[in-house]
């Protein structure tokens, strides 16, 4: 089908989806510190950006041996984290959140508050960890402070909750979505002890998965995860942007360079329900029924990029639960994202649909 095609029956499907479904998000927790660093200040309130990566790694590079002063602006500082930024998404548009992550230990930390107070539930396990965003116009450099991570663990969680409390919450919940398993050393055990208590449930849990960048985990640490994916006893979604998808792919043994054949090899070898990878300008996935790329609506100059993969994740399983096909799942994600990086913030389901509109007019061209 042809991509406007696919675009107007997810405006159609998100026109008339009214139901409220309920996730568990989880679980991380960071307070982001957005930053631009600059190249030139003009004055006491102008300044030139560095605009690209490239042109940071040579700054640097270029007093090596040396030294260097390089000035930081604070633009903003938002709730941050994979888990906290896509639950916040999901409420906004219009879902049913109960989340558990590390938002503060002996008490909410005050820029989770607001977030908090539109969750069903909130547990949380120990305080939020730090991240400098460095936004740049083609990418971010995320520099986080985790330690409090280590406290996240399926020990504390029963602490916290007990087993029969946490039966309950899985038993009314139509999705579990775990995120950034990267900065979570022991997310393993929370995600194994989840799915034994949802195999044994009636109602059917759907589980949606983003492991984020990878790369600082061993080769062994990843097969680990891999294999309990694998195996894990619910309709499972993994969803990976272009440079994870190249670092799960090499573990695998897969040396695809396109991305739609990657994740469809992807899929096949570790028998997930689907498989999804989003890069920069747009999104592939990889299903059973459907297989499918998406270009998304690309700006070279994103307000606000931090954040863009999970509000992509949001828009992807808000559809998901909604009943979307695959190609209109992803095509919901790309336009969820493609409304965040250019307006700072999560839509609602009435800008999302304003958006797509728009976006649709202009035959899924520039907008």
């Amino acid at each position: 089908m042809k991509q406007t095609g696919i675009l107007k029956k997810a405006i159609q499907k998100l026109e008339k989806y009214k139901e409220e479904k309920h996730l568990v998000v989880g679980f991380d927790g960071f307070v982001d510190e957005i930053i631009h660093v600059v190249d030139q200040r003009k004055n006491s309130k102008e300044y030139k950006r560095i605009k690209d990566i490239k042109a940071f790694s040579e700054r640097i590079a270029s007093v090596a041996g040396l030294s260097a002063n390089i000035e930081l602006v604070p633009t903003q500082i938002k709730l941050g984290g994979n888990g906290p930024i896509m639950a916040n998404a999901l409420i906004t548009q219009g879902q049913e959140v109960s989340y558990i992550g590390a938002i503060g230990k002996y008490f909410i930390h005050p820029v989770f508050r607001p977030f908090t107070e539109s969750c069903r539930k909130v547990i949380s396990l120990a305080e939020p960890g730090h991240t400098d965003a460095l936004e740049f116009y083609d990418g971010k450099l995320m520099f986080g402070k985790i330690h409090t991570m280590f406290e996240v663990n399926i020990e504390n969680l029963l602490k916290k909750t007990g087993e029969k409390e946490l039966t309950e919450i899985l038993g009314s919940t139509d999705m579990v979505a775990f995120t950034n398993w990267t900065m979570l050393e022991n997310l393993n055990g929370i995600i194994d002890y989840f799915g034994k208590i949802m195999s044994a449930q009636k109602k059917k849990t759907s589980v949606f998965i983003d492991l984020a960048d990878p790369k600082k985990r061993t080769t062994k640490d990843i097969e680990k995860i891999l294999e309990l994916i694998s195996g894990y006893p619910c309709d499972t979604v993994l969803s990976m942007n272009m440079s994870e998808s190249t670092i799960i792919g090499t573990v695998l043994g897969i040396k695809e360079p396109d991305v739609l054949p990657r994740a469809i090899q992807i899929r096949e070898k570790m028998g997930v329900t689907g498989l999804v990878i989003h890069p920069v300008k747009g999104a592939a996935i990889a299903h059973e029924k459907e297989s499918v790329w998406i270009d998304g609506p690309y700006t070279k100059k994103p307000v606000l990029s931090t954040g863009a993969g999970d509000n992509f994740n949001a828009g992807f399983c808000n559809a998901w639960l909604g009943g979307f096909s695959p190609g209109e799942c992803i095509m919901t994600g790309v336009s969820t994202s493609g409304y965040y990086v250019r307006n700072a913030k999560s839509p609602t389901r009435t800008e999302l649909l304003g958006f797509m509109e728009k976006w649709l007019a202009a035959d899924c061209g520039s907008i």
